[in-house]
């Protein structure tokens, strides 16, 4: 378990997903179609999980409308929903409210890099609209390459010695060591009546940091297959034509 808890922050981790990008990069300048469908296989897994986790929003909305209800129209102070006697929901309304920021959280951290792929992020730029196709196609790779990759893999390395020392009872991990002590599982929680699972809230930091990851490496790999087709115009994001295997439409961006 010591080796389990260290591995997500190990420099052979680090090696061996670094040495998988290269391979898929250098396979893919040989077979073009192998290249595409890494991006298409990458987004549409990202896109997946993305969908799923849309949901919270609208789950968060009519939770949030039954806490208003309950506390301010019947002036209650929990929500009970037992039918046939199995109690399915029996919390106080601030556990409730609390609970609501982890809807939020999973909403950030798992479709942030949906909302990229479709092309949803606001863009502030002075230069990038202006440019030509090619330009903005260097951009976008150069981008990726030294400072979108280089942030997730920053972000996944300052976050998991946090993930785990909130999951886990250790030795306290930090990024300047590899020394750990397992001792067994702890699920870090607070002692206030809010939602209390603050281990849930570190753990999906490092998942945001992992999709984005992903998001990163397929955006690098659609930049270089842009760059290589100098005869098709490769969009900077999905649309709905490379379902049916054709990266060359001019069809808008569409929802997966």
């Amino acid at each position: 378990m010591n080796q389990l808890t260290y591995i997500g922050m190990s420099h052979e981790f680090f090696f061996v997903v670094v040495a998988l990008i290269i391979v898929l990069i250098v396979v893919g300048l040989l077979k073009r179609n192998f290249l595409q469908g890494t991006v298409h296989a990458l987004e549409i897994f990202n896109g997946r999980i993305g969908q799923f986790a849309a949901w919270f929003a609208l789950l968060m909305t009519l939770q949030q409308v039954a806490i208003i209800a309950v506390g301010q129209i019947f002036r209650g102070n929990e929500i009970l929903i037992a039918p046939l006697g199995i109690t399915l929901i029996d919390e106080e309304l601030q556990w409730l409210s609390g609970q609501l920021k982890f809807y939020n959280t999973i909403l950030i951290a798992m479709a942030s890099a949906y909302t990229f792929i479709e092309g949803g992020h606001v863009r502030v730029d002075l230069v990038y609209a202006s440019c030509k196709t090619r330009t903005k196609q260097w951009i976008d790779f150069l981008g990726t390459l030294f400072f979108f990759l280089p942030s997730t893999i920053l972000l996944w390395w300052f976050s998991w010695p946090i993930a785990m020392n909130a999951m886990f009872a250790q030795k306290p991990m930090n990024v300047w060591t590899d020394s750990t002590r397992w001792r067994n599982f702890r699920f870090e929680t607070s002692g206030t009546a809010e939602f209390t699972w603050v281990w849930a809230f570190k753990f999906f930091v490092l998942v945001f940091a992992g999709l984005m990851f992903i998001c990163a490496v397929g955006f690098l790999l659609r930049n270089i297959l842009a760059l290589l087709e100098k005869n098709k115009e490769i969009p900077t994001h999905y649309t709905i034509d490379e379902v049916h295997g054709d990266m060359g439409s001019k069809t808008p961006a569409h929802p997966l």
